[in-house]
C-alpha cells in the first residue's frame, strides 16, 4: 500500500488493502485516524501559570532586580527562619532556588526590558507548575468520590422523632 496523506500509517494493514489500490483504498475504506494528542496535567498547569503571572507582572517595573533576589536569598539563610524550618520539618532549610533565582537575574542584564519580564513570567510559570504538579505538604487528605454511608450519623433522639411522625 502506497502512502498517502488520506491514510493512516498507524493503522494496521490487513491483506485486502495491500492489494487494492491507492486511489480506491482513500475512498473505499476510511481507517481510523489517531486520536489527538492529549495535554498532560503538568501543560495545562503550565498554561493557567503562564496566564496568572502575565497578570502578575503586567510591567517591567514589577519584575525584581537582582538585588532583592540576593536580599532574599540571604534572608533564607537567617537565623530566625532556619529555626523555624528546623522546629516543622526536622531540617534546615534549602535555599539554592532563591540563589539560582539570582544567577538566572544576572542572566538576563543582557536582554532588553520586555523580554526580561517575558523570561521571567515563564521562569514563574515554570517553578509554580512544577510546585502544584509535586503536590503539597498540606495534602493530607484523600478525595472521596462518594459520601461515607450513614454520615454524619443520627443521634438517638432524632431517630426516636423520625420513626414517631412516619
Amino acid at each position: 500500500m502506497a502512502w498517502s496523506i488520506f491514510s493512516n500509517p498507524f493503522a494496521l494493514s490487513t491483506s485486502s488493502e495491500t492489494e487494492a489500490s491507492p486511489s480506491s483504498s482513500a475512498s473505499t475504506s476510511a481507517a481510523p485516524l489517531p486520536s489527538p494528542p492529549k495535554v498532560n496535567r503538568f501543560e495545562s498547569i503550565l498554561q493557567d501559570e503562564e496566564r496568572y503571572q502575565e497578570l502578575q507582572y503586567p510591567n517591567v517595573e514589577q519584575v525584581p532586580g537582582c538585588m532583592r533576589l540576593l536580599d532574599e536569598f540571604l534572608m533564607c539563610y537567617a537565623l530566625a527562619p532556619q529555626l523555624r524550618s528546623m522546629y516543622r520539618f526536622g531540617e534546615f532549610r534549602d535555599c539554592t532556588w532563591k540563589w539560582e533565582d539570582f544567577k538566572y537575574c544576572l542572566s538576563l542584564k543582557s536582554e532588553d526590558e520586555e523580554a526580561r519580564r517575558e523570561l521571567w513570567v515563564k521562569r514563574r510559570a515554570e517553578w509554580w507548575a512544577k510546585r502544584r504538579v509535586s503536590g503539597s505538604s498540606e495534602d493530607v487528605w484523600d478525595v472521596r468520590s462518594e459520601p461515607l454511608h450513614n454520615f454524619p450519623p443520627l443521634a438517638a433522639e432524632e431517630i426516636s422523632s423520625e420513626s414517631s411522625t412516619t
